[in-house]
């Protein structure tokens, strides 16, 4: 009787504590283990045991706890936006400058003044008042390819008579007619129009040289030319044709006349103006000493606007003696023919 009662209760005590087994709780992570028994037969691998999960219970706050908490996360939230300074004494600082957008490919221009190695334009606009120019390294003839070779002078430079000289070629008459006229050196076109009456076709270009230390300008006057190559404006290089050598529209036997002026207001308007050496170059002469100048190829500045007195003169109105033939010539170009052929001859 004791024996069936101490079997019942040790069977009632086991199931009692293998119940009390299977309600233990474990971290999420934690994989169950297996439990192995043994016995007296040997070790057998006993099931894995199903374990419940229950979370953590949350620990509660107190209304204070809560309120410090608030507190702390608005204060944070204003040092974040910069609401707050360090010292509230000072005022904030300004807010940086918006960096100036430059595109990645974009260039500053550079502003400058003319260096003597950048080379003048080749045109300038009838409006403008100045030119550029290169520095004349030199002068030459403007018949005969710069040496006057197979021309002669008809007339010479004489002050208060003729104030430039008369090229002609040695053939006479009109047998040079159409024949290069080329500027005697580097310069600017001032003028060059037709200016009927006893020019006919007229340009004058400027020049600048060094002498003496210092640029001097003057200017070339190319008289009653056949036709004219340039244009106002256009810059020009020693030796370069500019015109054909001409008769002014049928007045004289064709011939250069070329002066070479001092005075650059002179223009077209002798008559205002001293005919002697104060405001003209004896033209041979002035090309005999300046044949060869130092010069490094600088460009200078010089006026174009300078003719005053020739803004008052109608052009298109003057007399043109085209059909006013004169038969060509004078006794002194004759003579100058002469002797010119005489000392071909002789060489």
């Amino acid at each position: 009787m004791w024996g069936k009662v101490v079997i019942c209760t040790l069977i009632v005590g086991a199931f009692g504590a293998t119940t009390y087994g299977q309600q233990v709780e474990i971290p999420r992570e934690q994989k169950p283990q297996t439990k192995r028994a043994s016995s007296q037969r040997g070790m057998v691998e006993a099931r894995p045991q199903q374990v419940a999960y229950v979370a953590p219970a949350t620990p509660k706050l107190t209304i204070e706890q809560m309120r410090q908490a608030g507190a702390a996360a608005a204060q944070k939230v204003r040092e974040e936006e910069h609401d707050l300074d360090a010292d509230a004494s000072e005022p904030p600082p300004p807010p940086p400058k918006p960096k100036k957008q430059v595109a990645a490919n974009a260039v500053r221009p550079v502003e400058h003044s003319p260096r003597e190695s950048e080379p003048p334009p080749p045109i300038i606009p009838l409006s403008s008042q100045t030119a550029f120019t290169k520095i004349a390294d030199g002068f030459d003839f403007p018949v005969g390819n710069g040496e006057a070779r197979g021309y002669y002078k008809a007339r010479g430079f004489r002050a208060h008579g003729h104030m430039g000289e008369d090229w002609d070629g040695i053939g006479g008459g009109d047998t040079d007619l159409g024949d290069p006229v080329t500027v005697i050196g580097d310069g600017v076109v001032v003028f060059a129009r037709d200016c009927h009456q006893g020019w006919g076709n007229v340009i004058i270009v400027r020049h600048a040289f060094r002498e003496g230390g210092s640029v001097r300008n003057v200017d070339s006057l190319y008289g009653h030319l056949n036709k004219i190559l340039v244009r106002r404006g256009q810059t020009v290089k020693r030796g370069q044709q500019i015109a054909e050598i001409g008769n002014a529209h049928g007045l004289y036997d064709a011939h250069l006349h070329l002066e070479v002026r001092r005075n650059l207001a002179i223009g077209m308007s002798r008559a205002k103006f001293a005919e002697d050496s104060t405001n003209y170059y004896d033209p041979s002469d002035f090309i005999a000493t300046h044949r060869h100048l130092q010069t490094s190829g600088a460009s200078y500045r010089v006026a174009m606007n300078t003719f005053t007195y020739d803004s008052k003169i109608n052009w298109d109105k003057l007399r043109n003696f085209s059909h006013a033939r004169s038969g060509g010539g004078s006794s002194e170009s004759a003579y100058a023919l002469k002797k010119a052929l005489s000392t071909q001859n002789a060489q």
